[in-house]
This record gives C-alpha cells, sequence and structure tokens, in this order.
C-alpha cells in the first residue's frame, strides 16, 4: 500500500539557487508531529531507503509521467528529512513546475512511500509511530492537505475495494500503474486464483475469487 504524507510550502523552508537553474532545498517531512490520522514519523525514519537510493520526483504523485526533476541529496536532522533537488528544465513541464514553486503557486511537497508490519507500532490513542519506511518519491504538490507540519495521510483503503473493476482502478490511481497494465495484474491475479481452485477440485466462481480478494485485503491491512 502506497501511503502520502504532505508538508505545505511554508513549512518547507525552501530556498533557491541564486540562478535559475533549477536547483532548489528544503524539508520534504519533518519529524515527531502528529497529523489527523493519528500518524507520526520518528527520527530515523528514512535512514534506511535513503542510504540505498534516493525517491524520484514527480508532480502530483503522478508516477505514470517522466519525473519533473532529480533528487540529488536527502538527509536528516534534527528537524526532517532535508532534501535537495534539481528540476529538470529541459522536460516539458520543468520551467512551469520551478516557475510555481518559487511564486507559491505549488503549494508544498509530499512524499509517497510503503512499510511493512515491522516498521510501525500503533499508538493506544490511535495512529501509529513509524520508525521505518521505504520512501519511494517525493512530489512537489498543488494542494497539500491542512495541518500542522505533517498534514494528513492520504491512504488507499483497500478494505473499501469490492470487486476486481475496485481492485483494477486501485493498481492504476495509487500504485501508479498504467490501464493496460493494471488489467493484466487483475487478469493474472483472477487467471491465479481460478487455477488454485480447479487444483482444489472447487467451483470456479465468484464467490471464490471474492474470498481471495478478502483475503489478500486483510493482508495488506
Amino acid at each position: 500500500m502506497l501511503y502520502l504524507k504532505s508538508l505545505q510550502l511554508e513549512q518547507c523552508n525552501l530556498k533557491f539557487a541564486n540562478k535559475d537553474t533549477g536547483v532548489f532545498e528544503g524539508y520534504a517531512s519533518v519529524f515527531n508531529s502528529t497529523d489527523k490520522v493519528g500518524d507520526t514519523i520518528l527520527p530515523g525514519a528514512f535512514m534506511s531507503s535513503i542510504s540505498k537510493r534516493l525517491p524520484k520526483m514527480f508532480v502530483n504523485h503522478k508516477q505514470s509521467d517522466v519525473p519533473v526533476g532529480d533528487w540529488t541529496d536527502m538527509k536528516e536532522d534534527e528537524h526532517g528529512l532535508k532534501a535537495k533537488g534539481v528540476i529538470d528544465l529541459n522536460h516539458k513541464d520543468g520551467p512551469t513546475v520551478f516557475s510555481a514553486l518559487k511564486r507559491g503557486a505549488m503549494d508544498g511537497l509530499s512524499i509517497g512511500f510503503t512499510m511493512s508490519e515491522g516498521d510501525f507500532e500503533k499508538k493506544s490513542e490511535g495512529g501509529r509511530n513509524i520508525k521505518n519506511m521505504n520512501l519511494m518519491e517525493a512530489s512537489i504538490v498543488n494542494f497539500p492537505c491542512e495541518g500542522q507540519a505533517l498534514i494528513t495521510a492520504v491512504k488507499a483503503d483497500i478494505l473499501l475495494l469490492k470487486d476486481l473493476k475496485d481492485f483494477e482502478s486501485y493498481m492504476r490511481d495509487v500504485c501508479g500503474l498504467s490501464r493496460s497494465l493494471a488489467k493484466t495484474y487483475v487478469s493474472q491475479f483472477r487467471d491465479c486464483v481460478l487455477r488454485d481452485a480447479v487444483n482444489e477440485h472447487e467451483e470456479k466462481d465468484m464467490e471464490q475469487l471474492m474470498t481471495a480478494l478478502t483475503s489478500l485485503r486483510n493482508k495488506l491491512k
């Protein structure tokens, strides 16, 4: 499951290079702030991921697009995840995005990440303390949600998926797959379930398929 958390522009402390080279730096996330769903990112949460590779730079989390630039350096300090990046001014959207970011027309940064079960601890009052993550991307966004520092979590609620059409939409909209690849993924999933049903001498009906989908949802909770 892909989790998104946004930071408003005034909280990013963005600074730009003196020349219009597309270079800027600021905070992609901050530590020890509780968002609207009760989640808190703890110091050290990014260390493992950024030591292996830096995330992609997208606009509004559109992972199907060519990245608009590159993150060239990321490090944790006492405040949060400090990031330096350069927008590709040869990208078709590069000059527009850079101009919009400098004048404040685009409102902030937002990270996209995945987690495993051991990467967080549930709080008794709700929400989670996030101590580790796989940082996939950090986007320049139009409308970060309101709040203090970590604004909110826009979570793909897989429990709301009712059928394979919903599952396909989830693969496109949340996981960033193309329409054709999402269809292929769902078709392969369906075929695997039906093949298992044959192997176990069970009926190949929708009830079998939905039971398997429910099981998958529970594993991804």
